[in-house]
């Protein structure tokens, strides 16, 4: 079977990282959302791809699409009665892949500055990624990715736990806070 390989992601983000460096902002704000970028093709790189293309003639025949959860909380309860060390992976892994849009999620919009929003927010990432693996397993006529609600729901609390944890440091040392940090609407804190 031959793939496309993640790395792909990053071709579309060039130009982007481009039109991005040529705006007319400041510097911390350029930066800032260069490293979202990375982070937003890191991720599609590590959930969308690698992509069959040809030679999965045999998966179709043998897999069919299955393996799909969108009941909550039964992969997470069903990786927790045996837990072993690639479970333990496999949870953390999803937990963190979005934890970085909890810090520049609020810099870069400030209407994701309260809670709700970004934790609606982050949840509508977490549910876009698991929609475009379905998506992919439905129009290759297979499942090669796993789509997961449970999955979804981590990553949304990984993108939490990091956002109240800045408005945490943000209340607790604020002068060592980011001059974006520091604008109105503040971030909370626990």
């Amino acid at each position: 079977m031959q793939f496309i390989d993640g790395e792909f992601a990053v071709l579309p983000a060039i130009p982007v990282a481009i039109w991005i460096w040529r705006q007319r902002r400041d510097r911390e704000w350029r930066l800032l959302a260069l490293v979202a970028l990375a982070h937003a093709a890191v991720v599609v790189g590590m959930t969308v791809f690698p992509i069959p293309y040809s030679g999965q003639d045999f998966y179709r025949q043998t897999r069919g699409l299955s393996g799909d959860n969108v009941v909550p909380f039964a992969t997470i309860r069903g990786q927790l009665d045996g837990l072993t060390l690639n479970t333990v992976r496999q949870l953390s892994g999803n937990v963190l892949l979005l934890a970085p849009l909890g810090v520049y999620g609020p810099a870069l919009w400030p209407a994701l500055r309260e809670w709700r929003r970004f934790a609606a927010a982050a949840l509508a990432v977490g549910v876009a990624i698991e929609m475009a693996q379905l998506a992919g397993s439905v129009l290759e006529g297979f499942s090669y990715r796993i789509t997961d609600i449970d999955d979804a729901m981590l990553n949304a609390a990984g993108a939490v736990v990091a956002f109240m944890a800045l408005g945490l440091i943000v209340k607790r040392w604020p002068r060592v806070a980011p001059t974006w940090l520091r604008a109105e609407p503040p971030l909370p804190a626990l």
